[in-house]
């Protein structure tokens, strides 16, 4: 929890290592993931650093591995070939890239040429199996007596169509058509192009044609559409050449296959013989060939995740070699970059281990380098953290050693979705799909899921906190699916004398309608869902906590940044940003919020109360709007405590002085400053204009021994490197005058925001009630059984789809704007200068 608190404290290292150690020791770093290069050649272009061919090299690699995936995957479908977290370093170093590049180049060509053989090989084995059943389904055109009926008859046609590409061998080839005065023509053509091919040959002849189709039962698979394809075998009779010729091209337009169908019964059956015998050679053919392809295929299919992640790797090295810088006089490369301090040993054991497994001549060596740029941001997360890690790093990366709200988040976050989403049934739902991720996550995190399962999988452990918090709120609310759980009994009675309910333990005169001295032990009284006032209870009570929670939260932002302004030193951050900020918070908001506990902690029926004319609830928001308005008045009714008059007029004035004390001492004492260090150097870098002006955690060293003002000198006095400008006050002012502004106004909109939890959390209410009475209640009311089951399905689909999915999208929305904004911005990336921690390591390239 240190760790997520603030960030880890990063060093700057200098690593000079041997040319011959260079490759092993980088493969040591990417292998534990401890250091961030810093690009010490970004005046080079890609093209001319120096392993750019060893890049190009890896990519040309890369695709030939995809090229070869595609083809495993399309044998072996539901294998997986890509486990790379079972490779092991050894495996990885037992063979080198140019030895590899020559296999996968190899292996490219040995699997295209495999291919164009084993397409050659279908495309010629369908081609028999088509002439083969034009000679079976044609043979019954010839038997006796049938050529004199086709005569009478004509041909009729209808359908659809689709096309195929004509493929026509040698051996192959249509009917002659200048043997005999009517012409026949015999092919195969796909089922879904026959009607429409039927309605143009009926066109192109003029009805002076017959046709005969059968469809074939087995399926063919198009090698150029990887799909399965329907045939039908046809035979058309037309008269004369012409016409013979005309609709031989349409069934080339169509992508018919013509083949040789002749009318001679011996002719036939010798042709029917020979391709037979062809068909059952190629069949043999196939699957000898089949077989191979698929052994050799497995074989490489067995090895492409150690090829992969070695290509993979070597990349990554070659593109972290081209960020060095090498000293060709001592022959040894120079690495600059940020590690964490705590893993400083480690770093140096990795370097020592490359060494030893290159038997380098030259120990490499580390060393601190001093730097006046900001350290990267770097916060150790685990599996349960990160999640919430990466939703506060959504709105921005913390500057180095800033305070992270993460740690907040991981209670706040879902505590704020269960009071939009308070619902015991909902909540349980919640925590068993949750808990159903969880418990197979090794699982589920091998398999490849579509976008919403695995925006709901990164997320499991915050889904299971918003259902825990869910049943909590739920279990206040009392609501079960929106039913009221009577779980200790009610605390109230209904009776005959009186329209309103009274105390079962305090019912002596039950027209008093008095509340009961005991009340319900945990959450509403279930009594509260059937009262005809109960939606006004929950709607007072549900703004009155919304406001309560939102004033809490946006407080602990602003103690928050006297945290980091602490942590800084920045003094004038604490005294004229902090103090004002919570002064006028406070006095505003925060008196609200204790005058709605003092409302809630008096009791208004009690006999004191009752004989007092003026004592009764008043309305909290005509107190704030009258403690602007009219400060020095305040009537009897309104009055909560003894002297709350004078503490309203006394904190309107805290109020109104903070908005000038935010406004007025930061610019003028910065200005101060700067006068004072006029005399000893004219001009003022930009640095120390934004040293103690803005809210950033820049600073290295986080606490420092020297006071503010000794650190401004010091910076003015080393900053002759750096370009210098003339201190701009006008330029402080309007900015801190901005600052001022958007506080002021942005405390009486923020705290208005907070109403969407009451808002929230009264619609769930509401269409969990309006389902269960509307649809399920409804259902059952009939006295059908089958209508209640259908009612019970409706109802649960509705409770599902609406509520547990949409409505928990909504709430998590909703809850997510209220920390970025709300929360967040009081005190976090202020200046949004923070960048993230980003390690050469080989498990983030996967």
């Amino acid at each position: 929890m240190t760790c997520l608190f603030r960030s880890v404290e990063m060093v700057k290292v200098r690593l000079f290592i041997d040319r011959s150690a260079a490759r092993a020791t980088l493969e040591g770093i990417g292998e534990h993931g401890l250091l961030q290069l810093e690009d010490l050649n970004q005046n080079k272009s890609e093209f001319q650093r120096s392993f750019s061919s060893g890049i190009r090299q890896c990519l040309e690699m890369q695709r030939k591995l995809r090229a070869l995936e595609v083809d495993v995957r399309e044998c072996f479908p539901s294998r997986s070939f890509n486990n790379n977290d079972s490779v092991s370093r050894e495996e990885l170093n037992s063979i080198t890239l140019d030895e590899l590049d020559r296999h996968l180049s190899n292996l490219e060509e040995t699997v295209q040429e495999m291919n164009m053989h084993w397409k050659s090989l279908n495309s010629h084995r369908q081609q028999l199996l088509e002439h083969h059943y034009v000679l079976v389904l044609g043979s019954h055109l010839f038997r006796p007596g049938y050529l004199s009926l086709m005569s009478e008859e004509s041909s009729h046609v209808n359908g659809n169509a689709s096309s195929m590409n004509v493929k026509l061998k040698p051996n192959y080839t249509p009917v002659d058509m200048e043997t005999t005065f009517l012409r026949l023509i015999a092919g195969v053509i796909s089922l879904p192009a026959l009607p429409l091919f039927q309605r143009l040959v009926f066109r192109i002849a003029r009805g002076n044609c017959l046709c005969r189709f059968s469809e074939i039962e087995e399926v063919f698979y198009d090698e150029e559409k990887k799909e399965n394809v329907r045939s039908s075998v046809f035979v058309i009779f037309c008269p004369g050449k012409e016409l013979g010729l005309k609709i031989q091209k349409l069934c080339e337009a169509f992508g018919a296959h013509l083949y040789h169908l002749p009318d001679d019964e011996i002719t036939r059956r010798s042709l029917l013989a020979q391709v037979s015998n062809r068909l059952q050679d190629i069949e043999t053919v196939v699957g000898t060939t089949h077989s191979q392809r698929l052994q050799t295929l497995s074989e490489i299919g067995a090895k492409l995740a150690l090829w992969s992640e070695k290509v993979l790797r070597e990349k990554a090295i070659f593109h972290c070699m081209n960020m060095l810088n090498y000293d060709t006089s001592r022959n040894i490369y120079i690495a600059e970059g940020w590690t964490p301090k705590d893993e400083l040993e480690q770093l140096e054991s990795l370097l020592h281990e490359g060494c030893r497994l290159s038997r380098a001549q030259v120990s490499s060596v580390l060393e601190h380098h001093v730097s006046d740029n900001v350290p990267p941001t770097y916060f150790r997360t685990n599996k349960f953290t990160v999640v919430f890690q990466n939703i506060v790093e959504s709105y921005g990366v913390a500057s180095y050693r800033e305070l992270n709200p993460a740690c907040f988040t991981i209670i706040t976050f879902p505590f704020l979705f269960a009071v939009m989403f308070g619902d015991v049934g909902h909540g349980l739902l919640m925590c068993l799909f949750a808990l159903y991720l969880i418990l197979f996550e090794k699982k589920l995190g091998r398999k490849t899921l579509n976008e919403i399962l695995q925006f709901c999988y990164d997320g499991r452990y915050i889904i299971l906190l918003m259902g825990i918090f869910s049943l909590y709120t739920g279990l206040i609310y009392n609501e079960f699916f929106g039913v009221a759980m009577n779980l200790f009994g009610s605390r109230w009675k209904f009776n005959s004398s009186s329209n309103f309910a009274c105390g079962i333990d305090n019912c002596v005169d039950s027209s008093q309608s008095l509340p009961p001295r005991n009340i319900y032990p945990i959450g509403f009284d279930p009594i509260w869902s059937q009262a005809s006032n109960g939606l006004t209870f929950f709607n007072s009570y549900k703004m009155k906590l919304s406001i309560v929670l939102g004033v809490f939260q946006m407080v602990m932002g602003i103690f928050l940044s006297y945290l980091n302004a602490r942590y800084f030193q920045r003094s004038l951050d604490i005294y004229h940003v902090f103090l004002p900020q919570m002064i006028f918070m406070n006095a505003i908001f925060g008196y609200l919020v204790i005058i709605i506990f003092v409302k809630w902690s008096i009791n208004w029926n009690s006999t004191s109360c009752q004989s007092n004319p003026s004592c009764s609830p008043p309305d909290l928001k005509q107190i704030l709007i009258g403690m602007f308005m009219n400060p020095g008045y305040l009537p009897l009714d309104m009055q909560l405590f003894r002297g709350q008059k004078i503490v309203q007029i006394l904190l309107l004035v805290c109020a109104i002085v903070s908005v000038p004390w935010m406004l007025l001492p930061k610019p003028l004492i910065l200005r101060k400053r700067y006068k004072r260090l006029e005399n000893s150097q004219p001009f003022v870098s930009r640095e120390f204009r934004h040293s103690d002006h803005e809210m950033n955690g820049n600073s290295n060293t986080g606490h420092s021994s020297e006071s503010e003002e000794e650190a401004a000198e010091s910076k003015v006095k080393s900053s002759s490197s750096i370009e210098k400008e003339e201190f701009d006050f006008g330029e402080i002012f309007v900015h801190q005058m901005i600052h001022t502004i958007e506080f002021v106004l942005g405390a009486v909109s923020n705290t208005a925001s907070y109403l969407r939890l009451w808002a929230l959390s009264l619609a769930h209410s509401e269409l969990s009630e309006v389902f269960l009475e509307k649809v399920l209640y409804g259902a059952m009311a009939l006295n059908n059984s089958f209508a209640v089951f259908l009612g019970f399905l409706v109802w649960f689909g509705l409770t599902i789809g609406v509520l547990c999915l949409m409505e928990s999208l909504s709430a998590f929305l909703h809850a997510l704007r209220l920390h970025w904004v709300e929360f967040q911005n009081k005190f976090y990336n202020l200046q949004g200068d923070g960048r993230k921690f980003v390690p050469f390591s080989f498990k983030s390239i996967k």
